[in-house]
């Protein structure tokens, strides 16, 4: 009989430690710079025809304009652009752009300051105690040696104490940089709402017009078909705006008060306040 052979004794593995993983690394992730969203959005059937290109509407009908009488450098391609040169001030397409740009800039001057000559005097209707609230009457009251007011409704009213003779020079000084800035295209850097600092560099491509950019701060042009109608509304305001002021100027000539107190006049008397009743009367002549 063999004799049973022993078997040595198995020896258990230790357990294997638990391999240590080394520590994920933290990525920081960077949010995207937000994209300004546009207030307008566009339909797609905005159409753009009637305004714009050989198709646009005229200034006269067709009966009466054709539009082999158009001349060359109006060829439709400005916001509001009729075929209206009657006198035929310009001779290229150089000179459309350079009278639009000057159109342009006088019409939102002539936007702001028909503003500017209702909303003194409808404050001082309201009752805010605004000196020279009648816009052609602000410079007798400075002349006079009184002291111009603003109103910051309903925040108060703040005096400016500065005499005309100072008052003048520095409106004129700060219109003048503002002016330089623009035509050079160069001037001090800047910060707008949404956007942040930005210097001339955010100008460099872009239409000297119209803009947009650092300027557009809710994104109006970002669509480029409403960008387009944009332009046409602003200029057919800015041409009503130089037609107001002009209407401005003879009405106080003529009548020799303010637009609000006109129209007031006039709602309380359509029929005995009008055009006609005022030039027939021939009384009241503005004086400063």
């Amino acid at each position: 009989k063999k004799a049973p052979v022993k078997k040595a004794p198995v020896k258990k593995a230790a357990p294997k430690a638990p391999a240590k993983k080394a520590p994920a690394k933290t990525v920081k992730k960077v949010a995207a710079p937000k994209k300004r969203v546009s207030s307008f959005k566009s339909s797609g059937n905005v159409d753009l025809s009637k305004w714009y290109g050989a198709g646009r509407k005229l200034y006269l009908p067709g009966g009466l304009l054709g539009r082999d009488e158009l001349p060359a450098y109006l060829d439709g391609t400005l916001a509001g652009d009729y075929g209206f040169d009657p006198l035929g001030l310009s001779k290229s397409s150089a000179d459309v752009l350079k009278y639009r740009e000057y159109e342009i800039i006088h019409g939102r001057w002539a936007m702001l300051g028909w503003l500017g000559a209702i909303a003194p005097e409808a404050l001082a209707k309201a009752g805010a105690p605004i000196e020279g609230a009648v816009w052609w009457q602000t410079g007798a009251v400075a002349l006079g040696g009184g002291n111009l007011t603003y109103s910051a409704a309903p925040f108060g009213v703040f005096e400016n104490p500065l005499p005309l003779v100072l008052f003048v020079p520095i409106q004129v000084a700060l219109v003048g940089a503002v002016e330089k800035y623009r035509t050079e295209g160069a001037g001090p850097a800047g910060f707008a709402p949404g956007i942040g600092d930005f210097d001339e560099s955010a100008f460099k491509g872009l239409d000297t017009i119209n803009p947009g950019g650092p300027l557009d701060f809710f994104g109006f042009a970002d669509d480029p078909e409403i960008f387009a109608e944009l332009r046409v509304k602003e200029i057919k305001n800015a041409r009503l705006a130089m037609v107001a002021m002009l209407g401005l100027a003879f009405q106080a000539i003529v009548t020799g008060e303010g637009p609000i107190q006109n129209w007031g006049d006039h709602l309380a008397n359509p029929f005995g306040c009008n055009l006609f009743t005022v030039l027939s009367a021939g009384e009241r002549v503005a004086t400063l």
